[in-house]
C-alpha cells in the first residue's frame, strides 16, 4: 500500500511538471470563449468575416511580449465588460501598458517612443498610411498603423515553440531564480529577446515583401522590387532553404545598435546601407567579419532588368553562347532522333558494320578499336562524380524558390553541408583539371620525341584538337541530317562533336572553377579585388554552369544512354571498347584505319575484287 501511495504522488509531480503553467494575465476569463477557433463574426458590410480566435498557449507558455498584459490593457474594459462587446474604439499600440502582478511592483511601459522613431524613418505615418491604402486597406479606419507589420503571428498561427523558449531562460535561471528577486522569463522576452528578431527569417521577408513587391507601392515612391532582387541573391537563396542565419532585411538596414523602427533611407549619413556606412555593415560580428572593405561594392539586389551595366553585358553575351553552341547541338540530336525514327541510314553502313565485326574477332583488331585507356577512363569517372555533385548541390541552391530544392538540400543533412559538398567537389575538379594538363603535357612530350616533330606540330595533332577537317566534317553532317546530302562525313576515333564538348569541358572547368573559388574565398578577394567581382564571378558561375548542364545533360546523355545504336549505356569508358553501332555511326574513320593498319580487307575492297 505504501508503495502504491509513493508511485501515485512521483507520477502526479512528474505530470505536474510536464503541464505549462498557466500565467495570471487572463484573469479576467477571455479565454473562456476567445479559445476557440470558430469564434468568428460577419463584419456589419456582411462581405467580410471577422476571427476573435485567441491560442491561449499563447499565454500558458508565455510566446510574445503581450503574455502578461491583460486584454483590457489594450482593449478598452468599457467596452469589453459586457456580453456581447460593443467594441467601438480600435486599439491604440501607443497606449501605456500596465504590468501588474501579485506581490510586484507594477512596472509601466509605452510605445509612443517608437511613434516618434517611425515619424523620422522612411516608414513614416504619411508612408504608412499610403500603403495602406495602396494594399487595399486591410487596417480599418482608426487602427493602429503598427498592424502593418505586427500581426501578432502568435495569436492566429503559434509563435516561437516552448522549446527554443525554455532553453535560455533555463540558463539565465541558473543563477538569478534563486540571488535576484526577478522574473527571468519576463526579463528574457522583454530585454534580451528584443536585441534578436522576433519573426523567422522567412517571415521577416514575407513582412517586408507585403510593400516592397507590391507594383501599386513600388510605383508610387519610385523603388525597384527589392524583395525580387534580395531573393535571387545568396541571402535570399539561403533564407528560402531554411536557413535562420542568413542575412535579412533588417540585418543590412538597420546597425545592430538602433532601433529597427529608426530605418533611415540610403542618402542619410546614420544610414547603414550608406555608402560610407556599407563596408561596416557588410563586415559585422554576425556577417562578413574577415571580408575587406571593398565587399561592399558587390550587389545584393542586382535587377539587371534596370542596369545595363558589364552585369548585363554578361548576361547577354551568355545567353548568345546558349543559343549558338547548345542550340546548334540540340538540333543536330533532334534530327539524328528524326534519322531514327525514319530509318534513314547511310549507304556504307551494311559495310562498315561488317568491318567493324571482322576487326573485335582478333585481338589486334580490338586493341586498335580501343578508344580510351584505363588511365583516361578513370580521369572520365573522376569528372562524373564531381561534375554530378556539383550540379546536386549547386542548382538547389539557384533554384531555391522550387518545392524540390529544399528536398534535395535537405537529402545533404541542410544547406551548411549541401555548400561544403559542393567546395570539396569543385576543389577535387580543379586538382582533376591540373592533373588532366601534365597527363597531356607528358604524353605531349613523348609524341614529340617519338616523332621527332616541333612542339607547336606536335600539339596541333594531338587526337582532341579541333581541326579544319573537323569544320568540314560538321558542315557535312549538318547537311547530311538535313537530307542535303546523301552521305554521312567519316570521322575517326573522335568526332567533331567530341572535340567540341572536350573543349567545353576545359572552358567550363577553368571558368567554374575561378570563379567558385573567387566567391569560396570572398574574404581575400575583397581585400585584394573590388568587391563587384563577386558579382561577375557570380554570373559566369550561374550561366557556365547552366550551360555545362545543357550540353551534358541533354546531348552527351544522348549520345551515350538513349542512341540507339549504345542504348542502355556505352561501355566505352567501363571496359574501353565503342559498341559496334557507335563505331559505324560516328567512328567509320576510326574502323578504316585499323583495318588498314591489320591488314583486314574493307568488305567494299573484297565486292570489287570478287
Amino acid at each position: 500500500m505504501r508503495s502504491t501511495t509513493i508511485a501515485f504522488w512521483i507520477v502526479l509531480a512528474a505530470l505536474l511538471a510536464a503541464t505549462p503553467v498557466v500565467r495570471a494575465a487572463d484573469t479576467e476569463g477571455c479565454l473562456q470563449c476567445h479559445q476557440y477557433r470558430g469564434l468568428s463574426r460577419v463584419d456589419e458590410d456582411g462581405k467580410s468575416i471577422r476571427l476573435f480566435y485567441v491560442d491561449p498557449a499563447y499565454y500558458s507558455l508565455a510566446l510574445g511580449p503581450h503574455a502578461e498584459l491583460k486584454c483590457t490593457d489594450c482593449h478598452l474594459r468599457d467596452e469589453v465588460r459586457m456580453f456581447p462587446h460593443q467594441v467601438k474604439t480600435p486599439v491604440d499600440c501607443t497606449r501605456e501598458c500596465h504590468i501588474d502582478r501579485p506581490n510586484e511592483v507594477e512596472r509601466r511601459f509605452r510605445h509612443d517612443r517608437v511613434e516618434t522613431l517611425l515619424g523620422k524613418s522612411v516608414h513614416n505615418l504619411d508612408a504608412l498610411q499610403t500603403a495602406n491604402k495602396l494594399l487595399g486597406s486591410p487596417l480599418r479606419q482608426g487602427q493602429s498603423t503598427c498592424l502593418l507589420c505586427h500581426d501578432e503571428p502568435a495569436f492566429s498561427r503559434g509563435g516561437i515553440t516552448a522549446a527554443r523558449a525554455e532553453a535560455p531562460i533555463g540558463r539565465c535561471n541558473t543563477c538569478h531564480d534563486e540571488n535576484l528577486p526577478i522574473d527571468t522569463r519576463q526579463f528574457y522576452w522583454h530585454v534580451m529577446a528584443r536585441s534578436k528578431p522576433a519573426r523567422s527569417s522567412q517571415d521577416m521577408v514575407r513582412v517586408c515583401a507585403m510593400c516592397h513587391s507590391n507594383p501599386a507601392i513600388l510605383a508610387k515612391f519610385n523603388l525597384p522590387d527589392a524583395t525580387v532582387s534580395y531573393l535571387s541573391s545568396f541571402h535570399g537563396k539561403s533564407t528560402l532553404l531554411g536557413r535562420e542565419d542568413a542575412a535579412t532585411c533588417l540585418d543590412c538596414h538597420v546597425t545592430q545598435t538602433r532601433n529597427v523602427h529608426a530605418m533611415l533611407g540610403p542618402d542619410s549619413n546614420l544610414s547603414p546601407v550608406n555608402l560610407t556606412n556599407l563596408p561596416d555593415t557588410c563586415r559585422q560580428p554576425a556577417c562578413h567579419r574577415a571580408a575587406g572593405a571593398q565587399l561592399s561594392s558587390a550587389a545584393v539586389h542586382l535587377d539587371l532588368t534596370r542596369t545595363h551595366g558589364i552585369e548585363f553585358f554578361i548576361a547577354c553575351v551568355f545567353i548568345g553562347l546558349i543559343v549558338f553552341t547548345f542550340g546548334p547541338s540540340l538540333l543536330m540530336t533532334i534530327l539524328k532522333m528524326l534519322e531514327i525514327v525514319t530509318g534513314r541510314g547511310d549507304p556504307e553502313e551494311h559495310e562498315h558494320h561488317h568491318l567493324a565485326v571482322q576487326l573485335l574477332e582478333t585481338p589486334a583488331g580490338r586493341a586498335k578499336l580501343e578508344r580510351f585507356t584505363v588511365h583516361q577512363r578513370l580521369q572520365h569517372w573522376l569528372l562524373v562524380i564531381c561534375f554530378t555533385t556539383l550540379v546536386l548541390t549547386g542548382f538547389p541552391i539557384k533554384f531555391a524558390g522550387s518545392a524540390w530544392a529544399g528536398w534535395v538540400i535537405n537529402l545533404f543533412g541542410g544547406l551548411g553541408s549541401a555548400r561544403r559538398l559542393h567546395h570539396y567537389a569543385g576543389a577535387v575538379l580543379i586538382l582533376g583539371l591540373a592533373y588532366h594538363l601534365i597527363y597531356i603535357l607528358f604524353g605531349l612530350r613523348r609524341k614529340q620525341k617519338a616523332e621527332g616533330k616541333g612542339f607547336i606540330h606536335t600539339l596541333l595533332n594531338l587526337p582532341m584538337m579541333v581541326t579544319p577537317k573537323d569544320m568540314m566534317e560538321m558542315n557535312g553532317l549538318m547537311l547530311y541530317l538535313l537530307r542535303m546530302k546523301k552521305e554521312r562525313p567519316v570521322a575517326g576515333r573522335f568526332n567533331p562533336e567530341e572535340k567540341f564538348e572536350y573543349i567545353g569541358v576545359f572552358w567550363g572547368s577553368i571558368v567554374l572553377g575561378t570563379t567558385g573559388t573567387l566567391m569560396w574565398f570572398n574574404a581575400w578577394t575583397t581585400k585584394h579585388l573590388p568587391g563587384r567581382i563577386l558579382t561577375i564571378a557570380m554570373l559566369f558561375h550561374t550561366m557556365e554552369a547552366f550551360l555545362a548542364l545543357l550540353h551534358v545533360g541533354v546531348v552527351h546523355m544522348v549520345s551515350v544512354i538513349f542512341s540507339p545504336g549504345v542504348f542502355p549505356m556505352s561501355k566505352a569508358m567501363f571496359t574501353g571498347q565503342t559498341p559496334v553501332g557507335e563505331l559505324v555511326e560516328a567512328h567509320a574513320g576510326m574502323l578504316m584505319d585499323a583495318a588498314q593498319a591489320t591488314g583486314t580487307t574493307h568488305p567494299a575492297t573484297e565486292a570489287s575484287h570478287g
